[in-house]
């Protein structure tokens, strides 16, 4: 009988002095951090610059405020501006708006950038020939020149404007590819060829 009482009072000495030296660790590891999607870093009036493999300037884009979220990976950007240079013979393209975001390039996606509100895309080349887009919104994967966009979008240039409900813009090869749905159709309007060269 006093042997049995002499084990079991030993093992809820074991037991109590193990439960003790648990509580003590955990009480002294650091908190586990929280899942939450702050910012980690702003930029204020800044600008991105990025080279292609060769060392040729690729594309370049500014704005009033860039916004990392790091859980994300995605940076906020208030108004900001695209510079894209497929063509060093020509003026690069030059796109705009009020708000966008960066999407930076990982394994899983290369590099996005988002516009929308207001959105304008020029190009302007010293004989006074010009490429101008306005649209809502407008999604830019700069490394392949393209955009893209399903939102109802004008083209201005010398000749005319074109309108339709969504496009895909090849910029390095200068191609573009409308698009029209039941309710809107593509619509091209060619100007007369004294109102061509007027501003």
């Amino acid at each position: 009988m006093n042997n049995r009482a002499t084990i079991l009072a030993s093992l809820i000495l074991v037991f109590a002095i193990a439960t003790n030296l648990i509580l003590e660790q955990s009480d002294s590891l650091p908190p586990a951090p929280m899942l939450q999607n702050d910012p980690d870093l702003y930029m204020l009036n800044a600008t991105i610059t990025q080279f292609d493999d060769n060392g040729n300037l690729q594309h370049t884009i500014k704005a009033d405020r860039f916004t990392h979220f790091p859980l994300t990976d995605m940076t906020s950007l208030i108004f900001p501006n695209l510079q894209l240079f497929p063509d060093p013979k020509k003026e690069p393209w030059d796109i705009e708006a009020k708000n966008g975001r960066l999407l930076s390039q990982s394994v899983y996606r290369e590099e996005v950038v988002e516009l929308w509100d207001d959105v304008l895309a020029v190009q302007q080349s010293d004989n006074g020939h010009f490429i101008r887009i306005q649209t809502q919104s407008l999604t830019v994967y700069p490394e392949r020149e393209y955009a893209e966009t399903d939102q109802k979008v004008y083209i201005d240039y010398n000749s005319g404007r074109t309108s339709a409900a969504g496009m895909k813009a090849f910029f390095q090869g200068g191609k573009f590819i409308f698009y029209s749905t039941p309710t809107e159709r593509v619509h091209t309007i060619f100007l007369p060829e004294f109102k061509r060269n007027q501003p």
